[in-house]
């Protein structure tokens, strides 16, 4: 059986985040009571600040500005485009731009306003100096693109970058990658398999390239677009094919914890616990059960230092445990791992009711099918 919904992983930037669980998944009617599991998948979706100052003699934005300095920058910029506009006009486009990113960020529907401004701006910078705007004109087609989950927009960017590849190939290879596997997650999310397949194999061939030059930079992208390409491959039932895929993404991961545990475990976790559930799948029971453990025992860890991110992982893990168990027929086992991920999704609830308290009701529900 495949999967057949998921939790998203959302990595922004050019870092990998820690992540909060945001839901629980099915993967399964065989059994007389749902399946509970929870699976994530990598996202590179990238939103681009935009650096003036190589380009256009303007100043390079700030990676971080509070809305207050966004907003009076912008305002500034506009009275100076009034009496010089070919000066000013990339430095509103710009900080349009900075300020969609927060109101994305924030989930505030004023993003698609200011990327859509910004891009109108750019179109016509790019009309007369094609060779310094289009590829600001990708940037924020591929920042409006991600707002919007339009694929129209990434296609547009998709074609700019590859022109821009053609003329230099090193700087603009990542930007054609991102892109690619953008599309490949919204095209999946879509039922556009085949296109998403196509999308995911481009993106993961050029970033093994580029990671072959640069590890440091680009390994980190490589397992993010094997676990794209295994959550694909596993809703089609090509299983063996996502296995492969998974196992070569926890294998990368485990190398770049061993640099850096703290940016790497939790994806280390994630992937042993995406592999538990394609074992599961596969009646797998003692691999699944191996890898199960081992994610419980790195959140656990995890959940030490930080409990609030990482303590909805051990419980969800928890629950994959009790499920497997039961289906084994261990009943103490698997009560004990649904009562302690019931404790877990309790306290959390007193936190977040409107979050985990579907969660208490679930591990409730299973916790009443066994036997008095």
């Amino acid at each position: 059986m495949g999967l057949c919904t998921v939790v998203l992983l959302a990595l922004a930037s050019l870092r990998v985040n820690a992540t909060i669980l945001t839901g629980v998944v099915k993967i399964g009617e065989a059994a007389s009571f749902p399946a509970l599991n929870v699976t994530a998948v990598d996202q590179v979706q990238t939103r681009y600040r935009i650096a003036l100052a190589d380009t256009v003699g303007g100043t390079q934005n700030p990676p971080e500005q509070s809305r207050s300095g966004i907003e009076e920058a912008l305002k500034t910029y506009r009275d100076l485009a009034e009496k010089e506009p070919e000066t000013y006009l990339p430095n509103i486009a710009a900080t349009l731009n900075d300020l969609g990113i927060l109101d994305t960020d924030e989930n505030r529907i004023e993003a698609r306003k200011e990327f859509e401004e910004a891009l109108k701006i750019y179109r016509q910078l790019a009309h007369k100096k094609p060779d310094i705007y289009m590829r600001y004109v990708a940037i924020t087609l591929n920042n409006l693109g991600l707002f919007e989950g339009a694929g129209n927009r990434l296609e547009e960017a998709l074609k700019i970058y590859r022109d821009l590849v053609h003329r230099d190939r090193a700087t603009y290879l990542p930007y054609l990658a991102t892109t690619l596997n953008n599309l490949g997650i919204l095209d999946s999310g879509k039922n556009r398999a085949n296109k998403a397949r196509e999308e995911y194999a481009e993106s993961l061939k050029i970033y093994r390239e580029l990671a072959q030059k640069e590890p440091d930079s680009y390994l980190l992208y490589v397992p993010m677009i094997l676990n794209n390409l295994g959550f694909l491959d596993s809703a089609q039932n090509r299983r063996d094919e996502a296995r492969k895929e998974v196992s070569e993404a926890l294998n990368i991961y485990r190398e770049l914890a061993q640099k850096d545990p703290e940016a790497y475990l939790s994806h280390v976790a994630i992937a042993l616990n995406n592999l538990g559930i394609f074992a599961q799948d596969q009646n797998h029971v003692n691999e699944a059960r191996k890898e199960y453990q081992e994610a419980l025992k790195i959140y656990r860890g995890l959940a030490e230092k930080e409990p609030e991110p990482y303590l909805p992982y051990v419980a969800a893990t928890l629950v994959n445990l009790g499920i497997l168990e039961r289906t084994q027929d261990q009943p103490e086992e698997a009560r004990k791992a649904f009562e302690e991920a019931l404790n877990i999704y309790k306290s959390l609830a007193k936190q977040d009711p409107d979050q985990f308290s579907p969660f208490v009701e679930e591990v409730k529900k299973h916790l009443k099918n066994f036997p008095k």
